[in-house]
């Protein structure tokens, strides 16, 4: 039934209808403005007007009274006990780059003491925004606008409600009480998400890490979990004599059928390789299903060899828990906390992006050796690594060192920790107990002190009253056996004193614990682990936990205070368990890192748990893989290339087998991703999420930070068998570093300091923190595989975000403990610092993959802004049809973020 012809019908019915309202609900029985493109009043046709002739309106439509349309909307944009009411609009207020089928804009208003209702009809994408104010979007005024307003009785809603399931709108808002709707089946249907048949659609959101002048644009790529539509039936009947009884004397039952259809997404395939449009080269376990594929030109995924080698650190797939991929042609990693399985499909997962050549080329080193792909003419020449990789001695630098004047830490750290960075990148080799940078880590992860993560953690391990954060971990600190579908691990860290925070994504279980003493899980260093840390500013975290809200990560910790979350609402969302229950879709949001100067560009991609989409780049995977999914190379320059395991890290070997990061880099290009999920079959039915870098840095002297924290932008790749990680941090030239200290000692390392107020406690730093195996949590079953951390400061705008791959870890403020037995598996840890403006968008798109959320302590006050982050922190999975999300955060360097 179209909806015009439906509103034509209840409209000759009810301007024939003596309606009585309360002043409650000031909307006209009928009034129509039409808004001409390029005038700022419009026209306007009322009830109560004669003749019902067009007039001139009393005020410009901007302001926010004086006119029929502010005053009818004056309870929607501010907060009355009495009024309540439903939005829907497919372009809603705060969320760009949503693609919809439905066209619909509206809002169903009532009163909960008298039968008073409205309905008002309009044109205007992303207005009204609930409870924020009368705020009419100023470049509409270019736009010509249709907005009607219907007063109504209560009785009449459930009509209404029946037409608008057939349309498909995207509801945005709805506190109206079931008390007021008990007798309105479509209305309820409507309010719960029960679309018949909703198609996939995209939301695109870009954090940045904090680095104001080339942050570090990180794109998020989420996917809830799978939801399988089969045929349904409306039917209606008595609701409907209502509205036509002046019109038919019956009316007989209306049955609407829709097609059964599946649509499952895939992170790596469908979600990963149809945003870069490259072949992907994947290092991630896998199981017998899903395959490298080559059916598709140039958009193929490859599975790396295991075992492979980190510089000089061995890793397999056996042992090595990472899943990651990167592109081909470059310049693209990503990691993805999920690995190569088919039943992914049906689960939350996420891979995080970073577009960074130097990230790239350290990836792509370990992702050589490629597994054979069948149907593909050899002849053809499509990857020339000599031509394409550059020696180490050829890299550009990466790094920069910062000045900071204080003790917090919810920056990343250098390789020692004794400095801010803007990121921080460390991979432990299977065996090893230090990491690469790809220079050899500072020490020995198993030390306290001494190396980028030690200090990056040093305020989540203890305490301190300005580092807050919030930590996740699908192996959480001290609780064993959590089943979850989310595989995500990190911690988002920030100042409450500064603008200042990081996140951390890793790969190490049950690590850190918060505000207990440093302790890295010395089993861990038989696997391979990946550690980043990004640098961020705190209006990052919301886009982070935008897109960790769509892997559900299991909060383990997380002290950050409302106060410093009260603009993210989808952080406060991650925080509170608000895991959204959607349909699959996928997400990108883009952060930035801190640096002002030269901030590091990061996506977050992710995917809820199911749908379709077709692929788009080259990246070469570093990831687990099944006997399923294969190297795609059926379309021209979109390939996915599975890199060979064994792999090297600058020394530090690596393999597929014990290494259980996932990670990708774009061919061609400058993108690193880290991804949450394995290369298997089973993750195109699970929520995804990838990170991804898109900044070439270069050599900063310093940076004018107000407080010192985590470091600004940090990978920690740590091979299996190692328990030191190589590090790649955004203070040094780029290339592996060796680790300052073993991944379990509680300081002196890059990510120790991150945590340092994740696993112990500070007034100021407050954080939520994610992971599918969260601390002390046995046997927790989720879908999502996500972990990572959303710290910041409540006394300052500072955050990080922090992805990695390691379960059970960072336990919150139970001290920094490594957990030992994950140094047999590879691991990944990325640190993001960023401003807390980034977190919302990271949040939307961690609604997407449903992380289990572990921990949260940010306070509300601290994230009143950020929606995506309070529905992530609350548990508020989102119930909608499958879409893509994609966020952009920047690292908080303001000179090259």
């Amino acid at each position: 039934m179209c909806l015009h012809y439906f509103f034509s019908l209840i409209y000759y019915i009810l301007k024939r209808q003596i309606v009585r309202t309360e002043l409650r609900i000031h909307c006209k029985c009928r009034t129509i403005v039409y808004k001409a493109p390029g005038q700022a009043t419009g026209k306007i046709i009322e009830a109560t007007a004669a003749a019902g002739n067009w007039q001139d309106g009393a005020a410009l439509i901007a302001n926010d009274q004086g006119h029929s349309f502010a005053t009818a909307l004056q309870h929607v944009v501010r907060e009355n006990q009495n009024v309540k009411f439903l939005a829907y609009n497919n372009a809603p207020p705060g969320v760009p780059s949503i693609k919809t089928k439905s066209n619909s804009k509206g809002v169903i208003i009532l009163s909960t003491t008298t039968d008073s209702a409205a309905w008002i009809v309009h044109t205007v994408p992303g207005f009204p925004a609930a409870k924020t104010g009368y705020s009419w979007p100023l470049a509409e005024n270019a736009r010509g606008h249709l907005l009607i307003c219907l007063t109504i009785l209560e009785s009449q809603i459930n009509a209404i409600a029946a037409s608008l399931l057939l349309v498909q709108p995207l509801i945005h808002y709805n506190d109206i009480p079931k008390t007021e709707t008990a007798a309105m089946p479509y209305f309820n249907k409507l309010a719960e998400g029960k679309i018949p048949t909703l198609p996939p659609f995209t939301s695109r959101q870009t954090i940045r890490t904090q680095n104001d002048a080339a942050p570090v644009i990180v794109h998020i790529y989420s996917k809830s979990e799978s939801s399988k539509y089969g045929e349904h039936e409306l039917i209606f009947h008595s609701s409907f004599r209502t509205v036509f009884s002046k019109l038919f004397h019956a009316i007989a039952p209306l049955r609407v059928y829709v097609e059964n259809y599946h649509d499952f997404l895939e992170i790596y395939k469908k979600v990963i390789v149809k945003a870069l449009k490259k072949t992907i080269k994947v290092w991630s376990r896998r199981d017998s299903k899903l395959k490298g594929d080559c059916r598709v030109s140039q958009r193929h995924i490859r599975l790396i060899k295991s075992p492979a080698v980190v510089v000089d650190h061995n890793t397999n797939l056996e042992a090595d828990i990472t899943n990651w991929a990167v592109s081909d042609p470059g310049n693209i990693f990503c990691h993805i906390d999920k690995p190569y399985f088919k039943n992914q499909t049906r689960e939350p997962a996420m891979a995080i992006c970073i577009d960074n050549i130097n990230i790239f080329t350290r990836f792509d080193a370990i992702a050589a050796q490629l597994e054979d792909w069948h149907d593909i003419n050899t002849s053809i020449n499509l990857f020339n690594y000599e031509e394409k990789m550059l020696k180490f001695s050829e890299l550009l630098a990466l790094f920069f060192f910062i000045k900071f004047s204080h003790s917090q830490t919810s920056k990343c750290q250098d390789k020692p920790g004794n400095a801010a960075a803007d990121w921080a990148i460390v991979y432990k080799a299977p065996g090893q107990d230090t990491a690469r940078s790809w220079d050899n880590g500072a020490s020995a992860f198993t030390n306290n002190a001494g190396h980028s993560f030690a200090k990056t953690l040093e305020d989540v391990v203890r305490d301190h009253i300005n580092i807050k954060f919030l930590a996740y971990n699908n192996a959480p600190p001290g609780v064993s056996n959590v089943n979850t579908k989310s595989n995500s691990k990190g911690l988002i860290i920030l100042s409450t004193a500064a603008d200042s925070a990081a996140w951390i994504v890793h790969t190490v279980p049950g690590f850190p614990t918060a505000r207990t003493p440093y302790s890295w899980p010395a089993a861990e260093n038989a696997r391979g682990h990946l550690l980043i840390c990004l640098t961020i500013s705190e209006s990052q975290i919301n886009a982070i936990a935008a897109s960790l809200l769509l892997v559900q990560p299991m909060v383990h910790y997380n002290d950050i205070p409302e106060t410093e979350t009260a603009g993210m609402p989808y952080f406060n969302k991650l925080a509170e368990g608000k895991i959204p229950t959607v349909p699959p879709f996928t997400s990108r949001r883009s952060i930035r890192t801190e640096n002002a100067r030269s901030p590091v560009a990061v996506h977050i991609y992710s995917k809820s748990e199911s749908s379709k989409y077709v692929l788009k780049k080259t990246i070469k995977v570093w990831s687990r893989r099944d006997s399923k999914l294969k190297g795609d190379c059926r379309v021209s320059e979109r390939h996915i290339r599975l890199i060979k395991s064994p792999a090297a890290i600058n020394g530090h070997n690596t393999n597929l087998e014990a290494d259980i990061t996932n990670w990708a880099v774009s061919d061609p290009g400058n993108i690193f991703c880290h991804i949450d999920k394995p290369y298997f079959k089973n993750q195109t039915r699970e929520p995804a999420m990838a990170c991804s870098f898109s900044q070439i840095y270069r050599i900063l002297k310093h940076q004018n930070v107000r407080i010192k924290m985590v470091m600004v932008t940090t990978i920690v790749y740590k091979a299996p068998g190692q328990p030191n990680g190589k590090i790649i941090l955004s203070t040094a030239a780029v290339s592996w570093d060796d680790g300052a200290q073993a991944l379990s000692s509680d300081n002196r390392h890059s990510f120790a300091t991150a945590l340092q107020h994740v696993v112990r406690d500070d007034g100021n730093i407050k954080f939520l923190a994610y992971n599918n195996a969260p601390p002390g949590v046995a046997n927790v079953k989720t879908k999502s595989n996500s972990k990572g951390v959303i710290i910041l400061a409540t006394n300052a705008d500072s955050a990080a975000w922090i992805v990695h791959t390691v379960p059970g870890f960072p336990a919150a403020k139970t001290g920094y403990n490594w957990p030992l037995a994950e140094n047999a598996r590879g691991h990944l840890l990325i640190c993001l610092t960023i401003s807390e403006s980034q977190i919302n968008a990271i949040a939307a798109s961690l609604l997407l993959v449903q992380p289990l959320i572990h921990y949260n302590d940010i306070p509300k006050t601290e994230t009143a802004g950020m929606p995506s982050f309070n529905k992530l922190a609350e548990g508020k999975i989102p119930t909608l049809p499958p879409f893509t999300s994609r966020q952009t955060i920047r690292t908080q360097d303001a000179g090259n973020p």
